[in-house]
Parts: structure tokens; sequence; C-alpha cells
């Protein structure tokens, strides 16, 4: 009996090791396809027109959208994002700050030539960085749409209302030793994870199952910083009337009557839906694509 139990340390050991190794070469595998952006976010970009940016929620991609939103290409210049730390987009080695995000969104709409006239699409925690977005660059967007947005009032309460939505899931994400270790889990696990998920999710499709995987830990701990000290409500405060808050019923990430208070406070707009967090961009991709319509025409005529 004794000997079994050093011989179990030596194998939890090597396991361990196993895991950091293999994590840090495929990060590094990742990172060096990125290379050639540069600092900027990958796109997809499609038509001409007016620029439409939207930019997906903390783990999502370019993929989140499900191509709901393509048909209004035919009038309007649509930039998908994937924002910086998260599919496609580089991967820093240390946790990006908010500052890093949005230099990163800047250089990447200078490079496509969005800085006037644009209509801002954010989810979760992209509301986060389109809203901090817009008050840096108040002049060049004429429209925010924030679909889920998160509104804390401050850190304490941000990890109050992530443990009430899903206890496992803020385990692992608020306690810094366990979301690191299944962070690298996760990276060491990769090629297989991408294989499987899509199986394990089928209600979600194999896209966004498979983006959800592709980032690191200094990824998911800096965006994370940002969602529990960065709160939504300050550069809200300041934006004003531009604001459009899509927000569902069932969304557990904030409750609709905080959306209210806060819209009445800034003069925001509110569109109430039925959505729960992960389905604006399947349940109401209509409605959405009816808000952008109705706000650029409009605009156009100034």
């Amino acid at each position: 009996m004794k000997l079994r139990i050093p011989r179990t340390l030596l194998w939890l050991a090597g396991g361990a090791v196993a895991i950091e190794i293999a994590a840090r070469l495929n990060v590094r595998r990742e990172q060096a396809r990125r290379r050639a952006l540069g600092s900027r976010l990958f796109t997809c970009v499609l038509g001409e027109g007016d620029p439409v940016v939207f930019v997906p929620g903390y783990q999502g991609s370019t993929e989140f959208w499900q191509h709901a939103f393509d048909s209004l290409a035919s009038r309007h210049r649509l930039i998908f994002v994937d924002a910086l730390g998260f599919g496609r987009s580089p991967w820093p080695d240390r946790p990006p700050t908010l500052d890093d995000h949005l230099n990163a969104l800047r250089e990447t709409l200078i490079a496509e030539g969005a800085i006037s006239r644009v209509t801002l699409v954010g989810h979760s925690f992209g509301t986060v960085l389109a809203a901090y977005y817009v008050e840096r660059y108040p002049d060049e967007i004429d429209r925010l749409l924030l679909l889920g947005a998160p509104v804390f009032e401050g850190e304490d309460d941000a990890r109050r209302r992530l443990r009430e939505i899903s206890p496992i899931a803020a385990l692992f994400s608020l306690n810094r030793f366990l979301a690191r270790e299944a962070c690298m889990l996760m990276c060491a696990l990769r090629p297989l994870l991408e294989t499987l998920l899509p199986r394990l999710k089928p209600d979600l499709t194999h896209g966004v199952v498979h983006d959800a995987v592709l980032h690191d830990w200094p990824s998911a701990d800096g965006a994370l910083r940002v969602l529990l000290t960065r709160p939504i409500t300050e550069p809200l405060r300041r934006i004003g009337p531009k604001v459009t808050f899509i927000h569902g019923d069932a969304d557990g990430i904030t409750p609709l009557a905080r959306i209210r208070e806060l819209a009445a406070e800034t003069g925001a707009s509110v569109i109430e839906t039925s959505d729960v967090h992960l389905s604006y961009a399947s349940r109401s991709a209509g409605l959405i694509r009816e808000r952008i319509e109705a706000a650029l025409p409009a605009i156009a005529g100034r």
C-alpha cells in the first residue's frame, strides 16, 4: 500500500506535465496560424454600403451569427469579427486588457474603412467591448444594438449574478486555479474536442461549438477580468439614446427589469424578446435585421 501512493502521485504529476506540454504546443501552433494578421482581428466581410459591425460574446466567433444577417449585404457592408484572443483572431501571450481589445478593434475597423456611419451590434461580452468603443469614437457610430447585455453594478454584483446563472460554470470561471486547469486541459485536447463537442451539442451549429474551444488561458482570463471589472453601465450613461437593448425575458445574464431601468436612465430603447442568452442570432434574427434596416435609412437622410 505504501508503494501505491507515491506511484499514484507520480502518475498524476506526469499527467499534469503532459497536459501542460500538449496545451502549450497547441497554443503555439494556433498563434502561428494567426501571425499574418498582426494586431488586427479576424474578419468576415460581405456586401457594400454603410458598415454594420458584429462583435460576438465570450468564447464566441463569427460563427455565432450563423449567416442569419447575410441578406443585409445587398445594402450594407457587414463586418463580422472575432474578438481578440478568440476564434481566429490573434492570441496574446498575456491576458488582454480592455484597452488591448479596443485597440485591436480600432485597428481592424480602420483597415476595413469602417470609421463613419457605423452600426455596431454586440452580444454578451461583445456588448461591453462595443459600448466602450462607442464611448471612445462617438462621432463614428450611428447606432449601437446590444443583445443580451451583462449589466452589472461592479465586480461583486457580477460574481453573484454569474453564480446564480450557473453555479458549475461560475466555479470553473471565477476560481482562477480551476479555470486555468480546465482551460489547459481543453487546449491539450482541442483536436479531440473539435470533433467530439459538436456531437455532444447537437442543438448548436457545428461552427459555433467548434469555435467555442478556440481560445487559450490568457485570453479567457483577460476577457473575464474585463467583464468583472469594467461595468457596461459606465459608457452607456455617457452614450445616451443611440443605444438599443434587445433582451430576452429568459436571458439569465441580466433581468429585464434592470435593462428597463438603465434604458430609462440613459434614454436608450428596449426591445423585449423571448430569447435565452445564446438564441438571439437564431430566434430573433428577423427582428434584429428589421432594427438595422430601420435605423440606417433614417440616418442616411440627415
